[in-house]
Parts: C-alpha cells; sequence; structure tokens
C-alpha cells in the first residue's frame, strides 16, 4: 500500500512539474526574447556593416550614436514598463517587447543609412 502511495505521489509530482513547465513556456516570454534576440542580431549586422563603411571620424560618432541609443532603449522602455516594473512575467514581456520594437526601428535607420553608400 505505501509502495503503492509513493507511486502515486511521484506520478503526481512528475505530472505536476510537467504541467508547471509547460505553463512558462505558454507565457510567451521564450518567444517574445526569441524575437528580441533575433532583432538584435540584425541589428549588429546592420550597424557592423554601416561601420565598415564609414571613415575613421565618423566611426567614432557611429559608435557613440550606439551607446547613446542603448541607453535611451533601456531607459525608455524601464519608464514605459515602470507600473508593471515590479517584475512578473506581464512586466517581463512588455519590457522585451519594447526592447525588440526600438530596436527593429532603430535597423531600419541604420539601413536607410547604408543604402545612402
Amino acid at each position: 500500500m505505501k509502495k503503492a502511495l509513493f507511486g502515486f505521489f511521484l506520478f503526481l509530482c512528475f505530472t505536476q512539474l510537467s504541467f508547471s513547465q509547460k505553463n512558462v513556456d505558454a507565457t510567451g516570454e521564450t518567444e517574445i526574447y526569441d524575437a528580441y534576440e533575433k532583432a538584435d542580431k540584425e541589428l549588429n549586422k546592420v550597424y557592423n556593416q554601416l561601420k565598415n563603411k564609414l571613415g575613421t571620424k565618423d566611426q567614432t560618432a557611429l559608435v557613440t550614436s550606439q551607446k547613446d541609443w542603448i541607453k535611451f532603449r533601456d531607459s525608455n522602455c524601464k519608464f514605459k514598463t515602470y507600473p508593471e516594473g515590479s517584475g512578473g512575467v506581464i512586466s517581463n514581456k512588455m519590457y522585451a517587447d519594447c526592447r525588440m520594437q526600438i530596436t527593429l526601428t532603430r535597423t531600419k535607420e541604420l539601413k536607410s543609412l547604408l543604402e545612402g553608400f
């Protein structure tokens, strides 16, 4: 009887663990982080292409601009998610989505500069 109860307990623990794992994925956090990572990789690709086309003085200006832009992106997204900024799934998703959207906009901006060369 004890073995049966122990086995049933293990079964419940396993199914609960499995269910919890599915709930984490169901939040959509993984998708938004993957989308942000993809957008960030594209931004870095375009940024480096543009940087390679510029002279030394303009490269320095681009690097400074990009560092300032990163500070803006992060602080702007923190501000936008402030009401939810105490943590949690919703806050994290809002912050990641904000960073992704701003990154996509920056990539378009850099691509238009790159097309001028």
